[in-house]
């Protein structure tokens, strides 16, 4: 493929872009609901080894999702219809993937109850041939790239974890078979591979070595017990794991920790932790599967997890006790009671049946709930799974034997550092009690992992504390800057103090005692100093406290930089190479990289008006080649993957998704400038309808929640399951506006009103919207807004609003049902900016709450409820409902059975996207009205009488 400057390029789409632009609507059609499901999502990509191949995920809307994999030089591309998973071999020259099936055909497995079972595609890079293996579960190639794995499914009906599996070479093609296998796990760059064995019976369970290399099979353990969680030494043939066993005593599952080490040398040498035959080392506590085991950088230690053990409850062995008992009396009782059993019996039975049943006393159905429970019942039930698994770190010393317990009860949440040089250990405990409504704090504590010692790090810290790469120092936020600590000299300083910089994001939501910031960029190589940013800029910092220095100036123009690892295996920033930056107008949203060696100031690499990304990073390099691929796109221009060299102005097109979009009409987007009734400047994106004439006034949906411009240039695939889809609307007509929403303190909905009313001014001052024609929507804290809004202007026709808080006063004692925690939280420290309780600002709270001035209600409101909301109270919407059946307020309220915050059943997504645009297309364009938005439809009409049509995609 021919390989443009990447300068010249963007010319090129954007030439293209703004023909598109000019196509008039008699030229080019919109869209309508049969051309939605050809609709293309751009997907995660894998960038191989060499940086030759990139496998795209691509789905779309009718579901008929494939995987692409591409050759980033040229136009050469493999099509896998329903791939996914794709893994590249070490070596670059294979890729494995899953393949699936369609939808209609999942449906029709389903329905005959058979199971779905996928696929497994391997392709050779090299020659291109292809082949499908059937019924794969699991592949994973060798760690030297010359062997591939695969994994058959378990038996239908099986109690065991045991499947067949397979061992292929890939350069001869010649495989081995294995059975009964549970897992597998190769060598870490090695061609050793382990796998459990868990058979029907137990028999023959154990743990295999594999060496494909010499065809040899070795059995490193054998027993009538699970073998969980292999685990290999990084860069060694030092392998771990864990096995099962039971007792009368306990009600849990505990575990043996085997290790080998060296077993690329003859046997290896074993090593056992049996706390059964040294009950000194774990007294009372098991060794957990929900750790894996790891292992330090020099084999000299195996981390393992534990947790107390889990006793028979004492009823449970006294009530087996009784039965034997009453049994041996009913035996007895028997033969003494032979002839006068005919009365006493018949009379027992008549009025209680048998009365061996009554011995059976059920347990009832209750839960205690104590206003003095520090974790509310609903929050402990949650995470009952979570709190079931908590468990703390434990060294295990393989020289000596040793067994170091790490945790302790200073240990509510623990992690092992980089370096394995210490454990860190937060203890929330002192300050449980305020946490109930207030920011969590907690003491942080490290633990030396050679000898056990523990020091206190800091006191009364909120935001997370991160070790540095090679366990030396821990850093944390706290007040306005950032601090350190020395593990290996205790010294505890502040790093940023007198900087300069700006390290507090007050855009996000503050706390009433920390306020939050714009995070980490990460470390440079021997700890020597941490990137960290402020608003704008990337800053290095010393992290003994020596000082620090600005690496970009983003300041100076409103320009946000952030340092980006193109290199995902890189765990710190070279300090002998460049570094890559991101880059972000705050004010002009053109974005792109920027690069510059530590102490040099940054040269732009690419600036555009586009968003710049890539799934889990901006930017990525391929890991033996200086080959880099990022990802682009604009409203009207569907995201593609670019490949390119270092200085990423050689740029190419490597996917091309929605290329049918040319065939049709598209909007535009554009920002608005003003500022709030408090002076604060702000922006907002106005996306113009697809088929937009110069001269005309159209009608506007407004779209908001709190900070939405940043979406300029985000594409929206037309997809009605995304029920508030924004393209679909631009189709329909409409423009589109996403204002940015900030607040003042305990006053969320007005900051809200006095921050809308001049963004659609500031719109309507262009003249091309219709101001009698304008329509008010959100979700969740947006569809508060909404609801908070039309009780206070009039300024809207019509206002749709999905899950909205209505009532703060009564959502403030409710709980936010899928976590279990209360909603009072909500409102004191976070996205409710309200600080304190309802009784202590009584005027805050009732003036901020929708249902309290639904007198003032005039603009004609739609509103959704899932009726299992775990999010926001069902019974808000219910209040709102019935205060407007009493006032006598224009309002319909759409309640979906069973579904939660976000409506997740196809059927219901649909219903609720056409109904949203049949409500704004009455008032809106005064499209006849059908009755549910008039008058309402009865209940029997409604389960019994003719179903409403709704739109479906094809």
């Amino acid at each position: 493929m021919k390989s443009l400057s990447y300068n010249h390029l963007l010319v090129i789409l954007a030439v293209g872009a703004a023909c598109a632009a000019e196509a008039s609507a008699q030229q080019k059609p919109t869209l309508t609901p049969d051309d939605y499901g050809q609709w293309e999502t751009l997907g995660q990509a894998t960038l191989s080894p060499d940086g030759l191949w990139l496998a795209v995920g691509i789905s779309r809307v009718n579901d008929e999702d494939e995987l692409r994999v591409h050759r980033t030089d040229s136009d050469s591309v493999v099509v896998v219809p329903f791939g996914r998973s794709p893994r590249f071999s070490e070596d670059g020259g294979w890729l494995a993937y899953a393949i699936g099936i369609s939808p209609d055909e999942r449906e029709a497995l389903q329905e005959r109850r058979e199971p779905v079972r996928n696929d497994m595609g391997l392709l050779n890079l090299r020659t291109g041939e292809q082949e499908t293996i059937e019924d794969i579960s699991s592949f994973s190639f060798s760690g030297d790239g010359r062997h591939l794995a695969l994994r058959r499914y378990e038996p239908e009906e099986q109690e065991s974890a045991g499947a067949d599996a397979i061992v292929r070479s890939l350069a001869s093609g010649a495989s081995i078979s294995f059975g009964n296998v549970a897992a597998l796990a190769w060598q870490d760059e090695g061609h050793l591979l382990a796998m459990t064995v868990d058979a029907e019976d137990r028999v023959g369970n154990g743990v295999r070595l594999y060496d494909p290399e010499s065809g040899r099979i070795r059995s490193l353990d054998t027993g009538e017990a699970e073998y969980r969680e292999l685990s290999w030494r990084e860069e060694a043939a030092d392998l771990a794991v864990l096995k099962t066993y039971t007792d009368d005593e306990h009600e849990d599952t505990a575990h043996v920790a085997l290790a080998w080490r060296n077993l690329d040398q003859g046997e290896g040498e074993a090593l056992v932790l049996d706390p059964r035959e040294s009950p000194t080392l774990l007294p009372g506590q098991r060794v957990v599967e929900h750790r894996a085991p790891s292992w330090s950088g020099d084999g000299s230690i195996l981390f393992l997890g534990y947790q107390e053990r889990i006793p028979v409850p004492e009823d449970e062995g006294e009530r087996e006790e009784e039965a034997e008992g009453d049994e041996a009396e009913g035996d007895a009782g028997e033969g003494d009671a032979e002839g006068e059993e005919d009365e006493e019996g018949e009379g027992e039975e008549g009025e209680g049946g048998d009365a061996g049943d009554d011995d059976e006393e059920e347990r009832a159905g209750v839960e205690i709930w104590h206003s003095f429970d520090v974790d509310p019942v609903p929050q402990q039930r949650v995470r009952e799974r979570q709190l079931r698994q908590r468990n703390q770190i434990g060294a295990w010393h393989l020289g000596d034997g040793r067994f170091l317990m790490l945790g302790g009860d200073r240990a509510d949440q623990t992690t092992l550092l980089e370096g394995e040089g210490h454990v860190l250990n937060r203890d929330e405990t002192p300050y449980d009690v305020d946490a109930m409504f207030n920011q969590q704090f907690y003491d942080l504590y490290a633990v030396d992992t050679g000898s056990g010692a523990e020091s206190l790090v800091r006191e009364r810290i909120t935001l997370a504390a991160q070790g540095s790469p090679e366990g030396r120092y821990v850093v944390w936020f706290e007040g306005e800057d950032w601090w350190s600590h020395d593990l290996s000299s205790g010294e505890t300083r502040n790093i940023t103090e007198g900087l300069g910089g700006t390290f507090v994001n007050l855009d996000l939501t503050p706390t009433r005692e920390q306020m939050p910031a714009f995070g980490l960029a990460g470390w440079t190589e021997g700890d020597q100093s941490v990137l960290i940013n402020d608003r704008w800029d990337v800053w290095e910092v010393q992290a003994d406290g020596s000082g620090g220095r600005r690496l970009t100036k983003g300041a100076e123009n409103e320009v946000r930089h952030r340092a980006l690892r193109p290199d995902p295996e890189a765990e710190a920033f070279d300090p002998g190479e460049p570094i890559y930056y991101s880059t972000y107008g705050e004010w002009t949203k053109e974005a792109g990289f920027s690069r510059a060696r530590l102490g040099s100031d940054p040269e732009a690499l690419v600036r555009d008006d586009a968003s710049y990304g890539f799934f889990g990073g901006a930017l990525r390099k391929a890991r033996d080649a200086d080959v880099f691929v990022f990802r682009r796109e604009r409203f009207d221009d569907s995201p593609d993957y670019f490949a390119s060299g270092p200085d990423l102005d050689d740029a190419s097109q490597v996917t091309r998704t929605n290329p049918f979009q040319d065939d049709y009409a598209w909007g535009r987007t554009e920002l608005v400038e003003y500022e709030n009734e408090w002076g604060r400047r702000l922006q907002g994106a106005l996306t113009y309808p697809a088929d937009y004439e110069p001269g005309q006034q159209y009608p506007m949906i407004v779209y908001h929640y709190e900070l939405l411009s940043q979406g300029l240039h985000q594409y929206q695939v037309p997809d009605p399951t995304r029920y508030y889809n924004q393209q679909i609307w631009t189709h329909e007509g409409y423009f589109v506006f996403r204002p940015d929403v900030v607040y003042r303190d305990r006053r969320p909905g007005q900051s809200n009103v006095e921050t809308l009313r001049p963004a659609v001014a500031a719109v309507l001052e262009t003249g091309l919207v219709d101001p009698e024609r304008i329509g008010l929507i959100g979700h969740s804290w947006g569809g508060y807004q909404t609801t908070f809004f039309v009780t206070q202007d009039n300024l809207f026709a019509s206002a749709v609003a999905g899950a909205p808080l209505t009532n703060l006063m009564s959502m403030y004692l409710s709980f936010y049902w899928n976590s279990g925690g209360t909603d009072a939280r909500i409102f004191e420290i976070s996205q409710g900016r309200m600080q304190v309780p309802w009784w202590e600002d009584w005027d805050s709270y009732f003036n901020n709450s929708p249902v309290h001035h639904i007198e003032t209600l005039n603009t004609p409101l739609l509103m959704m409820f899932g009726t299992e909301d775990g999010a926001v109270e069902f019974n808000q919407g219910v209040e709102f409902y019935n205060a407007a059946r009493r006032a006598g307020k224009h309002m319909v309220m759409l309640v979906y059975e069973g579904e939660n915050h976000g409506l997740a059943e196809e059927p219901n997504q649909l219903d609720y996207q056409s109904r949203i645009l049949e409500w704004f297309g009455h008032y809106l364009k005064g499209d006849p009205a059908p009755d549910w938005i008039t008058k309402g439809v009865p209940y029997l009409l409604q389960k019994d009488g003719p179903r409403t049509k709704r739109r479906v995609v094809s």
